[in-house]
């Protein structure tokens, strides 16, 4: 005859292991339902969601008009237009297709519908003609970036741009 009290099963089976199936899926629930706020905050907002953005520094990249950047973030993003100024009004210069992107500053720029002014610095995935010289880069919205849930703009750590 088995005992049934904890401390006669075999050493390394826990009591999920010894229930079996049932004791698995309870166990797999119970880390999804302690996963899932963490994987679903913000998809409503369509700026933030359980996103990893990374501050880089001692980096070096350079625009096509010669202005130097030592610190930039990697982001998720949602492809869309690269502007020569933050504004809707301003010619593109680029198109952003990846959603893995690097932006090097932050500036202030027309309202869009993140709900504030912050646009940030980027390189397009290509250029826009008649703008080839300038190889994509220009700006995009802050609402582009998939930021952590509760981040706001500008990211921290990045600087502003330099010319605003």
């Amino acid at each position: 005859m088995r005992a049934t009290n904890d401390n006669s099963r075999p050493e390394g089976v826990s009591r999920l292991g010894r229930l079996g199936r049932f004791g698995r899926t309870a166990r797999g629930l119970t880390v999804a339902a302690l996963a899932l706020p963490l994987l679903t905050s913000g998809l409503n907002t369509g700026t933030a969601h359980a996103a990893t953005c990374v501050l880089e520094e001692n980096i070096l990249q350079q625009d096509k008009l010669g202005n130097v950047f030592r610190t930039d973030v990697k982001c998720e993003n949602i492809a869309g237009n690269v502007y020569g100024r933050a504004s809707y009004d301003s010619p593109l210069t680029g198109k952003k297709t990846s959603t893995l992107s690097t932006f090097v500053c932050w500036t202030r720029g027309q309202a869009h519908s993140g709900g504030n002014t912050v646009w940030y610095y980027t390189k397009g995935d290509s250029a826009v003609a008649p703008f080839e010289a300038f190889e994509g880069w220009g700006a995009m919205e802050s609402n582009k970036l998939l930021t952590p849930a509760g981040m706001q703009h500008p990211f921290p750590g990045l600087p502003r741009c330099p010319w605003y």
